[in-house]
C-alpha cells in the first residue's frame, strides 16, 4: 500500500509540505536533546556531594550519567532515522495530546520542588494516561500511586538518591 492510499495520510498534493515540516521538527527534537544531553553531562562532572562520595560514588550524580550514557548512544540512532525516511507531522489530534504530554512533564518538572517528588509523580503517573484517552480511572490511580512508590523506593533506598520530600510534613 503506497503512502498516498494509506488510512489517516492526506493526499499526496499535500504530504511534500508535511514531510518538510516533520523533518525540520524531527531535527529540532535532536537538536535539542543533544543540547540538553551536552548541558547535564558538563553538569553531571561538577563537584560531587559529600553524600555521594560516602556513598562509593553513588548519589545525585550516579545515576544520571547512566542515562546520559544511553542517550549518546541513542541519538546517532534518531540521526540515522532522520536521514534515511521522510517523516510527516503527526495528524491534529495526536499532536496536541503530544504538547499537552509535554507540558504536563514540564509541570511535573516544576511540581517536583513544589510538592515533593512522591506526591508530584503521582499527579503525573495518573494524568498522563488520562491525557493519552485512557479512562479506568480506579486502575489508573492504583498504578500511579504503586508505580510512583516503587520509583521513590528504588532511588531512595537502592541508589541512595535522596529526593525532594513533600513540604506538608508527610515524611515523603
Amino acid at each position: 500500500m503506497d503512502a498516498g492510499n494509506a488510512p489517516g495520510l492526506e493526499s499526496d498534493a499535500v504530504s511534500p509540505r508535511r514531510q518538510r515540516a516533520g523533518r525540520l521538527t524531527e531535527i529540532m527534537i535532536v537538536a535539542l536533546l543533544v543540547a540538553a544531553l551536552a548541558l547535564f553531562l558538563a553538569a553531571s562532572f561538577g563537584k560531587t556531594s559529600a553524600f555521594a562520595q560516602a556513598s562509593s560514588g553513588r548519589g545525585p550524580y550516579f545515576f544520571p550519567r547512566i542515562v546520559l550514557g544511553g542517550m549518546a548512544i541513542l541519538i546517532p540512532v534518531l540521526l540515522v532515522g532522520i536521514r534515511q525516511r521522510a517523516a510527516l507531522l503527526p495528524e491534529r489530534a495526536p499532536l496536541v495530546r503530544m504538547i499537552f504530554v509535554i507540558l504536563a512533564t514540564a509541570a511535573y518538572c516544576a511540581a517536583i520542588g513544589v510538592i515533593g517528588f512522591l506526591l508530584a509523580s503521582v499527579l503525573f503517573g495518573g494524568l498522563v494516561p488520562v491525557l493519552l484517552g485512557q479512562r479506568g480511572y480506579l486502575m489508573l490511580a492504583a498504578i500511579a500511586l504503586s508505580y510512583a512508590v516503587a520509583v521513590w523506593l528504588l532511588f531512595e533506598k537502592i541508589f541512595l538518591i535522596i529526593l525532594p520530600a513533600s513540604p506538608f510534613g508527610l515524611g515523603f
